[in-house]
């Protein structure tokens, strides 16, 4: 089964487009208020609970995923709410 945006929650990041020509200060200014808009987003993309159809490819301790078939997070069969603990993923 594949994860479908109208149907379930799907995480999408933020990638910064470059300035157009401005003056140099005010671009400098900006793409720094930029780039800590990015790193806040992929920060949340990272810590936001979403369905899942397979592992995230490096999972970080509590980390939150609701994970579906075919990944089998816990091992049992079972989907739902799973947390990375560090070592495994375990039911919330």
């Amino acid at each position: 089964m594949t994860v479908n945006q109208k149907t379930n929650v799907v995480l999408q990041g933020y990638n910064r487009n470059s300035a157009p020509l401005l003056e140099q200060n005010f671009i400098k200014y900006l793409q720094d208020e930029l780039q800590r808009i990015e790193q806040s987003l992929r920060a949340l993309n990272t810590a936001g609970i979403e369905v899942l159809d397979e592992p995230p490819l490096t999972p970080i301790r509590g980390m939150v995923k609701y994970n579906i078939s075919p990944w089998d997070a816990l091992g049992n069969g079972s989907y739902g709410l799973v947390v990375y603990n560090g070592t495994a993923w375990v039911a919330v």
